[in-house]
């Protein structure tokens, strides 16, 4: 299914790309309406270009693209807190991977490797 058919054609405000992949970063910024925005947090390999997109697709349709490299830990993390607190966010379901701090090496080659889907955590204690 093209990213567009699952909003009936109308596309989305905001897309998320996670996976730092160049096929979701094609589908993320075509999933937007136009005036949208598509927002790229997956880090890529070192070198990865995206999967080649027409410029008029963006100049047409208004659609930005933008990076973001993590959060505001000061601004963001007390926010985090406090949504989980009340139940909203759940944080044990936000962890899918859990490794021990003797295997922080191992983490690493299994995030280069794409091994890694949505959030794993180092235990350090």
């Amino acid at each position: 299914m093209l990213p567009l058919e699952i909003t009936g054609g109308r596309g989305v405000d905001i897309a998320l790309e996670a996976l730092g992949k160049p096929q979701t970063f094609s589908q993320c910024t075509q999933s937007v309406r136009d005036g949208g925005k598509a927002v790229m947090i997956g880090l890529a390999q070192a070198g990865a270009i995206g999967e080649s997109i027409s410029i008029v697709w963006f100049v047409e349709r208004w659609v930005q693209v933008i990076g973001s490299y993590g959060g505001r830990a000061r601004q963001d993390l007390p926010k985090l807190v406090k949504l989980a607190e009340s139940g909203i966010f759940n944080l044990a379901d936000a962890v899918t991977r859990k490794y021990g701090f003797e295997e922080a090496g191992k983490a690493f080659q299994d995030l280069n490797q794409g091994k890694i889907v949505s959030r794993a955590v180092v235990e350090i204690m």
